[in-house]
């Protein structure tokens, strides 16, 4: 007898669909699995046999043959190991199927107890669960992060409790929870608003975000915009920068604030919404980086800092057979912040020009070809010169032209018009930085950008745009409405500083961030020349 049921393996952040074939016949007892399987799929025999034993089965002596297809896929991951133990058990005539097994994606890491263990890409087999139309079959751990995902799903924590359930002993899709089987079924959910369902869910959401936002330690990671003394010009760059994600470049001497300004950013990012939190989590599920909230859900955008001596690698993603993702990608939605921006070799730099024109970055392989998201805000930080002191009052710049003309080479015309603000940060006297000045903090910040965020929610309504800065340039007269003087201020300007056609449009995206910041309906003179005023290049010296 032939058994075939659905499970599923990953192509960069992508699932898909494997159908597992089992087949039991007389000859040398063993497990042979074919299609492509790595290590640890391999490994999957052992632990499959201890779990079917150690859950009051009799382990068929016979010879097994399992089929992991389409053959010419590599198969990666423990995530087979439940769809194998039922399969064998339905073959071998051990375990009698009630249920309609082929709607159902399987997918959990046995023990070699019968326990169901976490599987780590819960978002990306929900994501293709809901395109196929089919409905998951997952350990109960993952309970908290698939309740928000939008599919119907059965959650088990042992191979007994699963083989009951499809044997028709526990068959009941209208039960909400019991024992060690979870059953969440979307359209029942939608139909009863009020159920206990809907409110726990929503209310486990909030939670979490209430318990971070009132983590003393959380808070004490980022700089206030309270405690960051004068720079107002650069401070307000970042306002308009954050409220439109919005690519920023500043550049000063050493000691001037320009990583803690950016640092600050932290504080005042607008909140993620739930599909926000489920791209960025789906990314981060396929990396290093650990999820530490119950719901293994990233509630905060991202801020990720990059060292200067980063690899192209580490920067845009990679790896020999699957890409893992780059720090790129790990800031989708939130913000990529380099530090010494200008040390970044060459080809690192130019490495950055697709993705941040795209807001994704294609990685080709000679198997397949795979495209991450990125979709993050670069917010660079660089010195002036090679001594880091070209312009300071208080120390003398002890670089050459030449040496300078060469600091500068590096950064080529197209990455710099990638950049829509750039902004000088100068050096605080101490006589200023003692001086109790009253100045906004982070949470007044952030609830003005929440209220931009929500000038641009319903701006872009039903498009699949954000924010401004993701405003495609044929798209610009249908989104943004623009005074006639101030488009023909903005025309004027672009042929006397000999900006670029993409500086032109990325002018008007920063006019109306500006815009909406001062709750205008439409791009005025005013928005502007102070969108003009952060497009000054001159401040790199070249």
């Amino acid at each position: 007898m032939i058994t075939s049921l659905n499970s599923a393996t990953f192509i960069g952040i992508d699932a898909v669909l494997v159908n597992v074939e089992i087949f039991i016949a007389n000859g040398i007892p063993g497990i042979m699995i074919v299609g492509l399987p790595d290590v640890s799929t391999k490994e999957a025999k052992d632990r499959v046999k201890a779990a079917i034993k150690n859950s009051g089965f009799e382990y068929p002596v016979k010879k097994i043959t399992i089929n992991l297809a389409p053959a010419d896929l590599k198969k990666e991951g423990p995530l087979f190991d439940l769809s194998l133990a039922i399969g064998i058990l339905i073959s071998a005539g051990l375990l009698k199927c009630v249920l309609n097994l082929n709607d159902y994606i399987i997918a959990g890491e046995l023990s070699l107890n019968g326990n169901i263990k976490k599987v780590n890409s819960i978002i990306a087999l929900s994501i293709l669960a809901k395109k196929i139309n089919k409905k998951l079959i997952i350990p109960c751990e993952n309970i908290n992060s698939a309740k928000f995902l939008g599919v119907d799903f059965i959650a088990f924590s042992h191979l007994k409790d699963i083989c009951a359930f499809i044997s028709g002993s526990r068959f009941n899709e209208t039960s909400a929870e019991k024992d060690s089987v979870y059953i969440h079924n979307i359209k029942a959910v939608r139909e009863y608003q009020e159920s206990e369902i809907e409110v726990k869910d929503v209310a486990f959401l909030e939670g979490i975000t209430q318990d971070i936002d009132n983590n003393v330690k959380d808070r004490e990671n980022y700089p206030d915009f309270f405690d960051i003394k004068e720079q107002e010009l650069a401070k307000r760059a970042i306002v308009i920068a954050v409220s439109g994600h919005h690519n920023i470049l500043m550049v000063g001497p050493p000691g001037s604030g320009k990583t803690m300004l950016a640092q600050s950013i932290e504080g005042i990012q607008p909140n993620l919404s739930l599909e926000e939190s489920i791209e960025t989590s789906n990314i981060y599920s396929f990396s290093n980086k650990k999820i530490s909230n119950e719901a293994g859900l990233i509630i905060r955008r991202p801020f990720i800092p990059v060292h200067h001596t980063v690899s192209i690698a580490g920067l845009i993603g990679g790896g020999a057979s699957n890409p893992l993702p780059g720090d790129i990608s790990l800031a989708h939605n939130g913000v990529l912040f380099i530090d010494e921006f200008s040390e970044l070799s060459k080809k690192t730099l130019d490495s950055l020009r697709q993705p941040m024109e795209d807001k994704a970055i294609n990685l080709s392989r000679s198997r397949f070809s795979i495209v991450l998201p990125s979709n993050f805000m670069l917010v660079a930080a660089m010195n002036p010169c090679p001594c880091g002191y070209y312009g300071d009052i208080k120390h003398e710049c002890k670089c050459s032209s030449a040496e300078i003309y060469k600091f500068y080479t590096k950064l080529s015309g197209p990455i710099l018009d990638r950049f829509d603000i750039f902004i000088e940060v100068y050096s605080a006297g101490l006589d200023k930085l003692i001086v109790n000045k009253k100045t906004a903090s982070s949470s007044e910040i952030k609830n003005l950008i929440e209220k931009t965020r929500q000038i641009q929610l319903k701006r872009f309504q039903d498009s699949g745009i954000r924010f401004n800065a993701g405003v495609k340039s044929s798209k610009i007269e249908k989104y943004f409405a623009v005074s006639d003087t101030a488009l023909e201020l903005a025309q004027s300007a672009v042929k006397k500083l000999n900006i670029s056609s993409r500086g032109y449009y990325r002018i008007l995206r920063v006019s109306r961030t500006i815009a909406d910041l001062d709750a205008k309906d439409e791009i005025d003179d005013s928005s502007v020349l102070e969108a003009l005023n952060y497009r000054n290049t001159n401040l790199l010296r070249v």
